[in-house]
């Protein structure tokens, strides 16, 4: 049985907030340091933050509940923003390290995969110079999901990697297929040479 959000209890927790412990998804987490918070908590930080900082001599007195209110808004509004969708910005679209991953798709289509993706940088592949081809499909399966990400409109992070998934699963079986039929031109091609030896010339 899969383990639910506190917050969303139909997502599928990814991880836990250091800060409270509660379960949280993919929607929910913010990561900060290397390490994940839910919302709550972020907006908790800030508001601490803010409030520990040294008044003004015109103003000692305690934060007023007006004041307090504004800083919780502006503290949920910098916590929404940390998770924003900004996929299709190009460099200023902040990329989900859940998909700072390997990309199978990226690496065994290569320009074909970047036409899909809109990562026109793989189309360098087709430069008809092995080493070139060779390392942009090194360069496109480490790089590739960041790229995707920064040049389209994802609808979210969940619908990205499916859509990377089938790029996957396809590059795969062309790949298969590929390999299946070099072998079976190399067996041809050496049963064609063993009877061309046998006839009488």
């Amino acid at each position: 049985m899969a383990i639910k959000c506190a917050y969303h209890p139909e997502a599928d927790a990814a991880g836990a907030c250091v800060g409270c412990g509660r379960l949280i998804c993919a929607e929910c987490k913010v990561e900060i340091g290397g390490k994940f918070y839910c919302k709550p908590c972020i907006e908790k930080m800030l508001l601490e933050k803010a409030e520990t900082k040294p008044a003004k001599a015109e103003s000692a007195a305690a934060p007023s509940t007006a004041a307090k209110k504004s800083i919780t808004e502006t503290a949920a509004t910098n916590a929404a923003a940390l998770t924003e969708n900004t996929s299709g910005h190009g460099k200023l679209a902040m990329v989900p390290q859940e998909i700072k991953k390997w990309s199978w798709g990226a690496f065994l289509l290569n320009w074909i995969w970047g036409i899909g993706n809109s990562v026109w940088i793989a189309l360098i592949s087709l430069i008809p110079i092995p080493l070139i081809g060779l390392i942009m499909m090194f360069v496109l399966g480490a790089k590739g999901n960041e790229w995707a990400w920064q040049s389209k409109k994802w609808e979210s992070i969940e619908r990205f990697q499916k859509t990377q998934r089938a790029w996957a699963i396809a590059g795969v079986i062309i790949f298969c297929i590929s390999i299946a039929m070099a072998i079976m031109i190399g067996i041809i091609s050496i049963v064609i040479g063993g009877i061309n030896i046998r006839l009488p010339r």
